[in-house]
């Protein structure tokens, strides 16, 4: 990603609370930085499923960190603990264990970087010209 118009950084309490936090964070920067439409419920719902990864196996404060493009947005959540999430098989009848299967069917690209100090895992979304532009 290159040319990057904004940044935020946000830290959020290990608590199950952030993920509600969280997602008035991401749409509000949104609505700021002149995103709207899919781009923005996508980012939300990712964002939530994140920070309550982070939350229930990170065990430590939640690092939200938001920038743009021209035609992306990247939302990062990073936490202290290294260890890379796993996606598991899907169960129909369980009440969660679906993030990453969300996060690798609705965004544009995702990843994880580990660092010293753990990880941050992040998703870009393509902002609506991108998103609905006609190939010539």
């Amino acid at each position: 990603m290159t040319a990057v118009s904004w940044s935020s950084v946000t830290t959020l309490p290990p608590d199950p609370r952030s993920s509600r936090a969280a997602r008035g964070i991401v749409s509000d920067w949104c609505s700021r930085h002149g995103v709207d439409g899919d781009a923005v419920d996508t980012a939300v719902l990712l964002t939530a499923e994140l920070v309550t990864n982070a939350v229930l196996h990170g065990r430590s404060e939640v690092v939200l960190r938001l920038r743009r493009t021209a035609t992306r947005i990247r939302v990062g959540v990073g936490d202290e603990n290294s260890r890379v999430p796993q996606r598991g098989p899907l169960d129909p009848d369980a009440l969660n264990g679906r993030g990453m299967a969300l996060v690798e069917t609705l965004a544009d690209a995702h990843g994880v970087d580990v660092d010293p100090g753990g990880k941050t895992v992040w998703f870009d979304v393509a902002t609506e010209p991108a998103r609905h532009a006609v190939p010539a």
